[in-house]
C-alpha cells in the first residue's frame, strides 16, 4: 500500500483495530470482529504495483472492474463537445485506485457536486464526481470518477499542469463507485465491450485510429 493509499485507508483500519485490540484486551472476544474488519478494509485499499511499458496510441483502462457501458455522449472539454464513453463498475472486491489512462499533462480539475446513487444506475452520472482531462501525445482524455453509495469520497492526487505517465496513480474512490473514461468520437477504435472486465493501468480500452496515432 503506498503512502497515499494509506492515507484514505487509515481510518478505516485503525479504529475498528484498536477498538478490537481494547475489547481483546478486556477478555471479550467480540473484539475479533473488529480485528477482522480492519483486515476487509486493508484489503479493500489494496494498492499493488503495476509496472507498464505503454504501447503507443493506446488507451489503457482508468480502473479496475466490469465495462458498463460504451456509448456516445456529448462532453464540453473535448474537441468539438462529441465523445464516446466507457464506463467502468467498480464491485466492492475491486482494486479502487484509478490510474492514467495514457501518458500527457493534466490541463484541467473539476469537483462537480451531485447524488449518490449506486454507482451500477444510469444515474449515477449525476453523482458527486471529479473530472480529469488529460493532454496526450494523441489528443485529449478526459476520466471521471464517480462516487457511489456508501461512502461517498473521493480523492484525486493530480492537479492542473501535472506531467503523468501511462498507468501512475491518479486518485482513489471509496467503497464502490464507478470511473468513466471519455475520448473524442471517432478518435479511437474502442477495443472492450460491455461485461468484459479490465485492470486498470493494464488493459488495453482503445486504440487511436491510423492518421492519429
Amino acid at each position: 500500500m503506498t503512502r497515499q493509499s494509506w492515507n484514505e485507508a487509515k481510518r478505516y483500519v485503525l479504529t475498528p483495530l484498536f477498538a478490537g485490540a481494547l475489547l481483546l484486551a478486556l477478555g471479550r472476544r467480540s473484539g475479533w470482529l473488529g480485528v477482522l474488519a480492519a483486515a476487509v478494509a486493508a484489503l479493500f485499499f489494496r494498492d499493488p504495483e503495476r509496472p507498464l511499458v505503454p504501447e503507443p496510441g493506446v488507451v489503457y483502462a482508468a480502473a479496475d472492474g466490469a465495462v458498463t457501458g460504451v456509448e456516445k455522449v456529448r462532453d464540453p472539454w473535448l474537441p468539438g463537445g462529441e465523445a464516446v464513453r466507457i464506463s467502468t463498475f467498480l464491485s466492492l472486491h475491486d482494486v479502487h485506485v484509478n490510474r492514467s489512462p495514457v501518458s500527457g499533462r493534466v490541463v484541467g480539475v473539476e469537483e462537480v457536486k451531485g447524488g449518490f446513487f449506486p454507482a451500477l444506475f444510469e444515474r449515477s452520472g449525476e453523482n458527486h464526481r471529479n473530472r480529469i482531462a488529460i493532454d496526450g501525445e494523441f489528443g485529449r482524455v478526459v476520466v471521471v470518477q464517480i462516487s457511489g453509495m456508501i461512502a461517498r469520497r473521493i480523492a484525486c492526487w493530480v492537479g492542473a499542469g501535472d506531467r503523468l505517465r501511462a498507468g501512475q496513480r491518479i486518485g482513489l474512490i471509496h467503497f464502490g463507485s464507478r470511473t468513466d473514461v471519455l475520448l473524442p468520437d471517432g478518435s479511437a477504435e474502442v477495443l472492450v465491450r460491455p461485461g468484459e472486465r479490465v485492470r486498470a493501468g493494464a488493459t488495453p480500452l482503445a486504440r487511436y485510429r491510423r492518421g492519429d496515432a
